[in-house]
């Protein structure tokens, strides 16, 4: 056959009587395969439910009554949909990393957050690079550090908690 010409694909459409019956459907009930019926009602996906429905789905298209639908557009307010975030940058890249499946970005967050303070971050630090509104909710990430001292913890507690008049420096005197 010549490179250039189309062969022309002839495909025998299979009898709906000699084909049998479909598997039962959730009703109990069970159509004939290659119909339309089998396709639908009996959720049937072989080969010969799938082309009787592409065929009449074909027809109608070929006589105006169905078009297909048009592309969806995302149209936001110029910020990137989450769903769009997570199929197209998020999924793939946890992928590529090796990371396991349950992966979240609050995850790497806190692990985030976690490990600047391991590694001896300044707190305040922290709390405006995670935009924490309070120290006390980036104070929550110091306890689950394994080798946290909790005397850190404490003293930052106790300067956290002191009253205003006691912020108010004394004039100490010197021995």
């Amino acid at each position: 056959m010549p490179e250039n010409s189309q062969a022309a694909v002839v495909r025998l459409l299979a009898d709906p009587d000699e084909l049998g019956l479909t598997a039962p459907n959730a009703a109990g009930r069970q159509y004939r395969h290659g119909t339309l019926s089998g396709y639908s009602a009996g959720k049937c996906k072989c080969e010969h439910c799938r082309g009787a429905y592409a065929r009449y789905r074909r027809q109608r298209r070929a006589g105006g009554q169905d078009q297909p639908r048009r592309p969806r557009t995302v149209s936001t307010d110029g910020h990137i949909p989450r769903w769009w975030f997570r199929r197209q940058v998020w999924l793939p890249a946890i992928e590529a990393a090796g990371l396991p499946a349950p992966a979240t970005v609050h995850g790497l967050r806190h692990a985030h957050a976690s490990w600047l303070l391991a590694g001896g971050a300044d707190i305040q630090v922290v709390k405006e690079r995670l935009g924490h509104s309070s120290i006390m909710t980036t104070q929550k990430y110091l306890g689950t550090l394994d080798e946290t001292d909790e005397t850190a913890i404490d003293a930052l507690s106790r300067i956290r908690n002191r009253s205003p008049k006691s912020r108010i420096s004394s004039p100490k005197k010197l021995a």
